[in-house]
C-alpha cells in the first residue's frame, strides 16, 4: 500500500462520470466548475470539490471525490424531507390570488 493517496486529474475524473444528453462523459470544464464555484445543493449551500493545484493541473483525491458526491446526496435527502421556503411562499401567494379573484367574482 502506498503512503500517497490516489489523486486523479480533471480528465480522469471526467472520464469516470457518465454524461447526459447522449454524451459519453462529462466535460472537464464541469469538474473545474465544481472545484472553483461548487455545485448548488438543494438547501441553497454550495458544495465545492476539494482539489490540489499542482503547477497548471488540478489533482483530486478519490476519497474527496466520493465525499463531494456524498455531501450532495446528503443535502438532497435533507431537502426532500421538507419543501423549500420558496415553494411554500409561492403556494401562499397563489392561494391569496385565488381568494382575491373569487371575491371579485372572476
Amino acid at each position: 500500500m502506498s503512503a500517497f493517496p490516489i489523486r486523479l486529474t480533471v480528465s480522469q475524473v471526467a472520464a469516470r462520470l457518465p454524461g447526459s444528453r447522449g454524451a459519453r462523459r462529462i466535460h472537464p470544464a464541469t469538474v473545474i466548475r465544481w472545484i472553483l464555484i461548487g455545485c448548488p445543493a438543494r438547501n441553497g449551500e454550495r458544495v465545492k470539490l476539494p482539489a490540489l493545484r499542482v503547477g497548471t493541473r488540478w489533482l483530486i483525491d478519490e476519497v474527496e471525490l466520493n465525499a463531494f458526491f456524498a455531501a450532495l446526496a446528503a443535502n438532497s435527502i435533507i431537502a426532500s424531507e421538507s419543501p423549500p421556503a420558496r415553494v411554500s411562499l409561492d403556494y401562499e401567494r397563489a392561494a391569496k390570488a385565488i381568494a382575491v379573484l373569487k371575491a371579485k367574482g372572476v
